[in-house]
C-alpha cells in the first residue's frame, strides 16, 4: 500500500473520531480544529449588563457578513442553560450560536471580572486579543482587516 494512501487513512480515521471540543446550544457541536483557518470570536454576556446587550446586534452582523472568515460564540456568564438561556437568547435576537460550556477550558484564559469581554482567535488558533467593554461592528472589522 501506498504510504500517502495509508496516511490518508490514518488522518480520515483519527477526525472522524475526534470529539467536538466546543459545545453548541441547539446546533452541531464544533471541533476547534474545523475552524482552524477563520477568526474566532467569542463574546461573554449576560442579561444583566447593557453594554452586553447593545453589542448583540454588532455581533450579529458580524457574524453574517463575514461568515465564511469568522465565527462568532457567545457565553452566557451566568452559565444559564436550556429554558432559560433559549429564552435569553430570543429575548435580545441573539442571530449567532451560543456555547454550553466556558471556552477558557479549551484556550487557557481567565474568567473575566467585568463583562462584555470580547476574546479574538486568530486563524492559527491561538487567541489574539482580548477586548474589554463594548465592541462595534466597525471596530471588529477595522481589527480583523476584514475589509
Amino acid at each position: 500500500m501506498n504510504y500517502i494512501r495509508l496516511f490518508s487513512i490514518f488522518s480520515l480515521v483519527l477526525f472522524s473520531c475526534s470529539k467536538a471540543d466546543l459545545k453548541v446550544f441547539e446546533a452541531s457541536d464544533l471541533m476547534t480544529e474545523e475552524l482552524r483557518g477563520k477568526y474566532i470570536v467569542i463574546n461573554y454576556w449576560a442579561d444583566w449588563c447593557p453594554p452586553c446587550i447593545r453589542e448583540i446586534p454588532e455581533l450579529n452582523k458580524l457574524n453574517k457578513k463575514f461568515s465564511k472568515d469568522l465565527k462568532v460564540l457567545l457565553f452566557n456568564y451566568d452559565n444559564l442553560e436550556g429554558d432559560e438561556l433559549r429564552e435569553q437568547l430570543k429575548r435580545f435576537n441573539v442571530k449567532v450560536d451560543s456555547l454550553e460550556e466556558d471556552p477558557r477550558n479549551i484556550f487557557g484564559w481567565d474568567l473575566p471580572e467585568n463583562l462584555p469581554v470580547t476574546f479574538i482567535i486568530g486563524t492559527d488558533g491561538k487567541l489574539k486579543h482580548r477586548l474589554d467593554g463594548p465592541q462595534s461592528y466597525e471596530g471588529l472589522v477595522e481589527l480583523l482587516k476584514l475589509i
